[in-house]
């Protein structure tokens, strides 16, 4: 038997995306059922999840003052760059603040979600339950990408996903291939114990202090007069030769690219055993040999153990992809939000150089303002399916990315938030927002 569809919204997950897009339709008087899959809220911070890639020494990578839901700051006293635990703290007493508990089933796994005239068709648990609208909020840093290489190697392969500290690597000859911001906590963590460190990589990297002039990093990149984006990398990127050094005297390839042209790596304790010798710079993989890793040029070094930082697969599991406007592995519609599939929505797969609550804020109130024009003023609705189709909105700023498939639809935190600004401003709503 099928639920009848009422004006009702399914949230699917309850991670910041889900939490966030419950407390814009809360506002709004718009009714909603949240869908979690595990026994409590927090999404990639909830450690409980066996797809949490949150490990022991986890941080934030955003400030805490750039950082939280709308209207609900983490506490002054916090640390700059608060642990994952507090995180998750942080997330639950949100959810306990706004009364979202009640609106959510917990245990609850959505197998497949399928669209009709009117809304969607939702299975979980073996039921199936009509609502109006779908928002897609379970995340995109929960799949592993695993890359493969020709040949065999008799050590151990795993992705950064299954670490949690790096006891088990005690004595250990370990690569860490990749060098994002989990590839260098890693790679930091392990060098503690292991018998020797290295990291694999394609390109050199830019490597941002977090604080700056005793500052955070992101609270003194939006701090000061506004200024043309070229500008700004050339001013960033001088103070970082500054503050850092050439990099390269330690086995950093130069870059190749300009900073902000890849997704941002921010660490001081990766710097610190770069230059104390603790972790070394290897290249590129190119396949293995028994004990032995194969490296561009010719190299070969035998390892006991290669850890793949090497990011996440996007995926909906739940809604057939070939609805989905996908290029190479990302979700790429109208300001990441809005696919031409009718009453579905799409929060939490976006990539940024910014804190991710920030858009969530703003990501969430958009479609929270779409859903309530839809039931009170249809012609509204129309306007904006219009104005989707037929603006395009500068989510970049001029930010060109390097050419990666991890940075196929990437926005520029700022410039995003101008642009769903923008659109709002279009469609006379007022947002309340502090994104």
């Amino acid at each position: 038997m099928v639920t009848p569809a009422d004006n009702r919204a399914a949230i699917i997950g309850g991670g910041p995306a889900g939490l966030a897009q419950a407390r814009a339709l809360q506002k709004l008087g718009i009714e909603f059922t949240i869908f979690e899959r595990n026994a409590q809220f927090g999404g990639l911070w909830n450690r409980d999840d066996p797809a949490s890639p949150v490990y022991d020494s986890a941080h934030l990578i955003s400030s805490r003052s750039m950082t939280g839901f709308d209207g609900f700051p983490m506490p002054e006293g916090w640390a700059d760059y608060p642990s994952a635990a507090l995180v998750l703290d942080y997330i639950q007493s949100f959810a306990t603040k706004f009364n979202l508990t009640e609106q959510t089933r917990f245990n609850s796994q959505v197998t497949h979600a399928e669209p009709h005239q009117t809304g969607w068709d939702i299975e979980v648990n073996g039921k199936i339950e009509r609502f109006r609208w779908l928002i897609a909020a379970n995340g995109s840093n929960w799949k592993p990408n695993l890359p493969s290489w020709p040949g065999s190697f008799s050590g151990t392969i795993s992705h950064a996903v299954g670490f949690s500290n790096e006891a088990e690597f005690a004595d250990q000859r370990v690569l860490v291939v990749g060098l994002g911001n989990s590839g260098a906590d890693i790679s930091c963590d392990i060098s503690h114990v292991a018998r020797r460190t290295a990291v694999s990589l394609r390109r050199g990297y830019h490597v941002i202090p977090k604080h700056i002039l005793g500052k955070p990093a992101d609270v003194f990149a939006n701090t000061g007069p506004p200024l043309p984006r070229w500008l700004r990398q050339r001013i960033f990127q001088g103070l970082l030769r500054f503050l850092i050094g050439d990099l390269g005297k330690f086995g950093m390839p130069k870059p190749d690219h300009r900073l902000m042209e890849t997704h941002p790596l921010l660490s001081d304790l990766f710097v610190h055993h770069l230059r104390h010798g603790d972790i070394e710079i290897l290249g590129d993989i190119v396949g293995f040999d028994g004990a032995d890793v194969l490296f561009v040029g010719g190299g070969r070094e035998a390892f006991d153990h290669v850890i793949c930082a090497t990011g996440f697969e996007w995926e909906i599991p739940y809604i057939d992809p070939a609805l989905l406007p996908w290029n190479r592995g990302r979700l790429a519609p109208p300001l990441s939000i809005f696919p031409e599939v009718n009453n579905l929505f799409l929060l939490s797969f976006i990539e940024s150089n910014g804190s991710s609550f920030s858009l969530f804020n703003l990501m969430s109130a958009v479609i929270a303002h779409a859903i309530d024009a839809e039931i009170n003023a249809p012609e509204t609705y129309e306007k904006l399916r219009t104005l989707l189709r037929e603006t395009t909105f500068d989510v970049t700023g001029g930010l060109k990315m390097q050419g990666t498939d991890r940075h196929v639809g990437y926005v520029d935190n700022r410039s995003y938030r101008k642009a769903l600004k923008k659109l709002s401003g279009a469609m006379g709503w007022q947002m309340q927002t502090q994104g």
